[in-house]
């Protein structure tokens, strides 16, 4: 052989060696972030204490505002107890525990990227993508996260209630980031703050509708604006908040999820659908939760065609997921296509264990038009 090809072969054979190296490092630290996510869906939160690296996100917590000292010895001295009230409270409300599924994880190096989606009761979702790193030895490690419910990295997040638990008028002036604000708006601000802190919409919103409007257009404040108003039920104020924070961040999908709780009542079904497109781009991943949350707006609107779109969309990325057979059973309800029907009742019977009898679809009242259809019935005596 000659040297080239010996050189060449040599190299080969490297970068064999290196593809099998890398691949083996990415099942390891896959392996090890599964293992965290089942533990959160066990109510256990050691191995996610365990992952998080306390140095880094700290740093990221405290890096660029002011938190007073007796909040940042407080936080110091039961980080992980902080971390994890903070985690718990990021989700939206459940009837039911609120259950993580991996949905993308990609490993480059020492580095990776894991998106996460959190399934609460009613189709409400919330997605994490965790920003990791590896440790010598191997070992995982979690730095930080885009929290996809709240609309805001996870450290950011943090930062701004440790400002709001004491919002002095230097913490205050460091968590606005407005250009020179006057010590007027500063004491307003702070004192909308401490009605954060105490949870008091009706200080909140009497503090805010006082407020000039470069501060209500403000980032921070329109974010809290939001979740006020959402709490109130206030649609003409959720209507204000949706049309600032879209300012505010424009084309941005961190505020997607938060905001369909407002477009889905009041059927804004494009700007639901539209937003879900974003998110769905901002995550990097077709996600079956995502397409069947679109198909579900898009039959609400009476588009069939693109309801179907979504539907077996989402079904086709994520067969497992079990919202979507249900999006495509209804869908092909309404569209008279009782062939596509069937087919969608026979997966949520052979792989989700539901019997979708006739008693059973009488009272759906989307559903019990199939019930009396005679190929339906052919196909109900034949799985007997």
């Amino acid at each position: 052989m000659s040297r080239i090809g010996i050189l060449v072969s040599a190299a080969v054979l490297g970068l064999a060696f290196s593809t099998a190296a890398t691949a083996a490092a990415e099942t390891e630290v896959r392996a090890q972030f599964i293992a965290i996510l089942d533990g959160l869906n066990r109510n256990s939160f050691d191995r996610f204490h365990r992952a998080t690296d306390d140095d880094a996100l700290k740093a990221r917590i405290f890096a660029g505002r002011v938190i007073e000292q007796d909040v940042r010895r407080s936080v110091s001295q039961d980080f992980d107890k902080t971390i994890e009230s903070l985690f718990v409270g990021s989700f939206p409300e459940s009837k039911t525990d609120v259950l993580a599924t991996l949905v993308d994880f990609q490993w480059r190096g020492n580095e990776g990227r894991a998106v996460v989606r959190y399934a609460a009761s009613g189709y409400r979702y919330s997605y994490h993508a965790y920003e990791l790193a590896a440790k010598p030895g191997g070992r995982l490690s979690i730095v930080d996260w885009i929290d996809y419910y709240q609309g805001n990295r996870f450290s950011d997040e943090a930062g701004i209630a440790l400002v709001t638990a004491m919002p002095s008028k230097p913490a205050t002036r460091s968590l606005l980031k407005s250009s020179s604000p006057s010590d007027a708006q500063i004491f307003q601000a702070s004192e909308l703050l401490k009605a954060v802190r105490d949870e008091n919409s009706a200080r909140f919103f009497q503090i805010h509708d006082g407020l000039d409007d470069a501060l209500q257009k403000n980032g921070v404040i329109a974010r809290l604006y939001l979740d006020f108003a959402m709490r109130s039920r206030d649609r003409a104020r959720i209507a204000t908040a949706e049309e600032r924070l879209l300012a505010a961040f424009p084309n941005d999908a961190l505020h997607t999820l938060k905001l369909l709780d407002f477009y889905l009542p009041t059927r804004q079904y494009e700007k639901a659908i539209s937003a879900l497109a974003r998110l769905q781009q901002a995550l990097g991943v077709t996600d079956g939760a995502i397409g069947s949350l679109q198909s579900m707006a898009a039959l609400a609107a009476g588009d069939l065609e693109q309801a179907e779109a979504f539907a077996a969309e989402a079904t086709g990325a994520e067969p497992t997921l079990e919202v979507g057979w249900w999006s495509l059973l209804r869908i092909r309800t309404r569209a008279g296509d009782v062939a596509g029907a069937i087919e969608a009742a026979a997966r949520l019977e052979d792989d989700f264990g539901h019997s979708l009898d006739p008693e059973t679809l009488g009272k759906d009242r989307f559903l019990k038009v199939l019930a009396g259809e005679p190929a339906y019935l052919e196909w109900r005596a034949s799985r007997r």
